[in-house]
């Protein structure tokens, strides 16, 4: 893999507690799982996304789609939860995995609802996390979803991955769902970002 991408992770409760300062020695950015659905919240969101801010992470928070929930509620409540941007947080992620029994044309409407209603709030443009293979069966066919950065997951030693039917490019590759770090137990997910310190800072948005 190329020497020039950034380090990050992303984490949830699965990680459990997380010695950020030591994290801080290891990666340049990490997000947090927020929310999923319209109304479940993961418990350690709040004690992560501080810590991650007190250790100098550059830190972005994401949301788990539910499907067959209304794309704007889910944005509602993971909105809620963020708060107020502060200067350097990077832009949200929507992760996009499962389609929770819905159609081709259900799953793009509610993912865009969602990502709509966070870029006007934020005033910045979310990422959309996805693996090849559920891109190309439940997302190929929505243009639109195109216009937000891909964060790919996709678990290969290749010097990049295989990109989306449609896409042309991507933001951040999730490399491994079994990295080891100092300071967390256990696995945690291994990410990339696509491009140098300045353009991870450029990504990051101002104070409102």
């Amino acid at each position: 893999m190329s020497t020039t991408f950034l380090k990050g992770i992303d984490v949830s409760h699965f990680q459990g507690s997380i010695d950020w300062q030591t994290v801080a020695k290891q990666v340049d950015f990490a997000y947090a799982k927020a929310s999923e659905g319209n109304s479940v919240t993961d418990p350690c969101f709040s004690v992560n996304y501080a810590a991650m801010r007190a250790a100098g992470i550059a830190r972005g928070a994401y949301h788990f789609l539910h499907a067959d929930v209304d794309g704007a509620e889910q944005a509602r409540h993971f909105l809620g939860l963020l708060g107020t941007p502060q200067a350097g947080d990077l832009p949200p992620m929507l992760d996009v995995e499962k389609a929770c029994g819905m159609q081709c044309a259900d799953i793009d409407s509610c993912a865009l609802a969602w990502l709509t209603q966070v870029r006007k709030a934020l005033s910045c443009t979310p990422l959309i996390y996805s693996s090849r293979a559920f891109w190309n069966s439940n997302l190929a066919g929505c243009a639109a979803l195109t216009d937000f950065p891909l964060w790919i997951a996709e678990y290969t030693s290749a010097a990049a991955p295989v990109l989306p039917q449609g896409v042309s490019g991507y933001t951040i590759w999730q490399h491994s769902q079994t990295g080891k770090l100092d300071g967390i137990a256990g696995a945690v997910d291994l990410d990339l970002f696509n491009g140098s310190a300045q353009a991870l800072a450029q990504l990051a948005r101002p104070a409102r």
